[in-house]
């Protein structure tokens, strides 16, 4: 899996092309790559509790629920190692 801007904490996105980096204040495509200053943030698709369906690769699951990847993390987050 590739990290982009998307999966940074210090990205405040503000619309679903878009978003502004919270540590340079510049905008950045969602989509570029991650830069030196990048932070994971707590999303499904990094919880080791997440499962990813094997029929679509954009949803998943989590004790039982349908979730999708990009989802924000619950309190239960567990970062998967």
């Amino acid at each position: 899996m590739c990290d982009k801007c998307k999966d940074c904490a210090n990205l405040s996105a503000r619309d679903v092309f878009n978003g502004v980096c919270i540590i340079s204040k510049e905008t950045v495509s969602i989509d570029a790559p991650v830069c030196k200053k990048f932070l994971r943030a707590n999303k499904c698709k990094y919880c080791s509790k997440y499962i990813v369906s094997e029929k679509d690769p954009n949803l998943g699951t989590c004790d039982g629920d349908m979730v999708y990847p990009d989802l924000g993390g619950c309190e239960d987050f567990t970062p998967a190692e």
